[in-house]
């Protein structure tokens, strides 16, 4: 994985958890709100390909969520979205009001769908802050895993080697979490929210036994497990739709 790649986006989408989720006074539980219309998730947030096919699971989550809460929920796929998108910033940008792109965005939506809400989400990486092993962040505390490969039998028998894993990472590490923006059909944001997913990296003591050192490797499975996403959605989208009673 290019990890300059990674790293430069972390830095542009902050190091830290956003703020609270925030929400339009008398949009809580969304009561008006009944078919949504959802774009492509990462319309405007880039993400590095090695992470592009995560969106796909994000996708599926959000519709899943919405038919949850007995909401319809209509798609629109990434190629429509970004020329939309594009030509909106443009229009708006010709009229000097670049703020109002939203506003153009959904005229352009209206155009060909009915909808009483637009729903723009995103998977982002940033980072947050790790000790031994644990890190909170958009609602969540994950625990990162320890990789150990073939080297798992021997490992056992290593002091050292188990008081690492134990100890667990610590540092400003890599993490995923849903991004989701809702706007009126007028362009007008109602809610924007973030719900947290889980680590990008594990730490690797495959060859510690040799480096006697421990690394950082890419988790096979991103942006997460599927109940994770799906913690991460129901997040999301609160207080605008209610999480589920466990």
């Amino acid at each position: 994985m290019r990890w300059g790649i990674l790293a430069a986006l972390a830095a542009v989408l902050g190091c830290t958890s956003g703020p609270d989720n925030q929400l339009t006074p008398g949009y809580e539980g969304a009561p008006s709100i009944r078919r949504f219309l959802v774009c492509a998730p990462n319309t405007v947030i880039a993400l590095p390909p090695e992470l592009r096919e995560g969106t796909a699971m994000v996708r599926e989550q959000v519709d899943a969520y919405l038919r949850f809460h007995e909401r319809e929920s209509q798609s629109i796929d990434l190629s429509t979205c970004q020329k939309l998108w594009t030509d909106a910033m443009t229009a708006a940008k010709e009229k000097g009001v670049l703020d109002q792109t939203p506003a153009f965005f959904a005229r352009k939506l209206d155009e060909s769908h009915d909808f009483d809400a637009i729903v723009m989400p995103s998977l982002i990486v940033h980072q947050a802050r790790t000790m031994n092993g644990y890190a909170s962040w958009d609602g969540v505390e994950r625990r990162m895993g320890v990789f150990k490969g073939s080297a798992e039998r021997r490992l056992k028998r290593d002091q050292q080697a188990q008081q690492v894993a134990n100890n667990g990472a610590s540092g400003n590490l890599l993490v995923t979490s849903v991004h989701v923006l809702v706007f009126s059909p007028a362009g007008v944001r109602i809610f924007e929210g973030r719900g947290g997913i889980d680590f990008v990296q594990e730490l690797d003591l495959s060859k510690f036994l040799r480096k006697r050192s421990a690394e950082y490797r890419v988790r096979e499975k991103l942006p997460g497990s599927l109940d994770a996403v799906r913690e991460g959605v129901a997040l999301a989208f609160s207080p605008l739709l209610p999480v589920p009673a466990e």
